[in-house]
């Protein structure tokens, strides 16, 4: 028994140790597979699809939260957000500053760049690109748990207009398409529409 646990630890630890951005890979999930857990925290986004906090991600001690864009029907992962709050921006740049450190030493063959820069012509925003393939880090301020705090992010994506990116956004609109269908005739079915 403790030699087939051994056997199995051994052939497990090549799966970690190999997971990573460049097979799509971040935070535990997969970028287009489907969210199979059971959803506690899912709300709709602008486009339609669902914004939801992952359940059992697998990440840093200091990372505080991953959200999944998915499909709103079969919840196929669109995009791996990871995030952070801190009380000052210099205590959220410091973060950020370290993750484009580890970032670079962890993927050296991946186009790095891509800089938005705020009014004061500070860095908010980098890039890191392998087709089909982008991480992007952000520092933003926002309101967390009721206070003013400074947010960092790093996100998986295909890059905008990849084969990739086109597949899911096709399937995420045949979905919505279908979803709101169904919605719009429950709604009729449940509703009492004499003379209506």
């Amino acid at each position: 028994m403790r030699a087939g646990s051994l056997l199995l630890c051994l052939f497990a630890l090549p799966v970690v140790a190999f997971a990573d951005a460049t097979n799509g890979q971040f935070m535990g999930y997969d970028l287009g597979a489907g969210y199979t857990e059971t959803v506690q925290t899912a709300e709709r986004t602008t486009t339609g699809n669902l914004l939801i906090v992952a359940n059992s991600p697998l990440k840093p001690a200091d990372i505080k939260q991953v959200v999944l864009v998915a499909t709103p029907v079969t919840r196929t992962v669109g995009y791996i957000s990871a995030a952070s709050w801190f009380p000052t921006e210099g205590e959220a740049r410091e973060s950020a500053r370290r993750y484009v450190e580890i970032l670079r030493a962890k993927y050296p063959d991946w186009s790095f760049g891509g800089e938005v820069m705020d009014a004061s012509f500070r860095i908010v925003e980098v890039n890191f690109d392998k087709a089909p393939y982008n991480l992007k880090l952000r520092l933003e301020r926002n309101t967390h748990e009721g206070r003013d705090m400074w947010r960092f992010s790093m996100g998986l994506g295909w890059q905008p207009k990849s084969k990739k990116w086109q597949a899911w956004q096709d399937m995420s609109d045949t979905e919505q398409s279908a979803k709101n269908t169904t919605d719009r005739e429950q709604l009729l079915e449940d509703s009492d529409v004499r003379g209506l």
